[in-house]
């Protein structure tokens, strides 16, 4: 009789190697938001006037930068509070990473885009639709690790719950936000 053994290709993901990837894209994405932080030309290269002016002009886009590489540290901070106490990473919390990883190298697009355009309905809908499909991610990898039991057995289950009810108050906080910027944009 033949015992079937398991594959060693079978074995669960680097807990750390998934860190490595998530700190990566992260790194990369709030860097790549800088690249459209543009020197402007002057016909007078030491006219401060003529400077800040310039750069006044290009505000918005200095203003989405700041918001955007709060927002990014931000769904960073979450992530890793979330990551440090997880004991295993299942394929499951695996296809969730790989969402948010993709939603946080998308980040830079929405960032430029409402530096560009930041009365404009589509952006504002694009830019809230990211935020809330990162937390929407982050309430799913939640329920996923509560129910595949996946955090730390010294985490208790009523602080699972709580973090959980409040990832789910920031889903429909942000999603009545997108809401309100479908109907109600600020330009037309």
């Amino acid at each position: 009789m033949e015992q079937s053994s398991k594959s060693a290709f079978a074995k669960q993901v680097s807990k750390s190697r998934l860190e490595f990837l998530f700190d990566g894209v992260f790194a990369i994405a709030m860097t790549l938001m800088v690249l459209e932080l543009k020197v402007p030309e002057l016909q007078n290269r030491l006219s401060a006037h003529e400077l800040g002016a310039a750069l006044l002009h290009h505000g918005r886009t200095f203003f989405s930068y700041i918001l955007s590489f709060f927002a990014l540290s931000m769904f960073w901070m979450v992530h890793n509070r979330i990551y440090i106490n997880l004991k295993k990473i299942s394929n499951t919390c695996l296809a969730i990473h790989i969402w948010l990883l993709a939603v946080a190298a998308f980040f830079p697009f929405c960032a430029h885009l409402l530096g560009k355009f930041p009365g404009n309905r589509l952006t504002l809908q694009i830019y809230f639709g990211t935020v809330f499909a990162y937390f929407f991610g982050i309430f799913l990898l939640i329920i996923a690790a509560e129910k595949q039991k996946l955090f730390d057995p010294a985490v208790e289950a009523k602080d699972i719950r709580k973090l959980r009810n409040r990832f789910l108050r920031s889903c429909v906080i942000i999603l009545t936000a997108f809401v309100f910027y479908s109907f109600f944009p600020f330009g037309k």
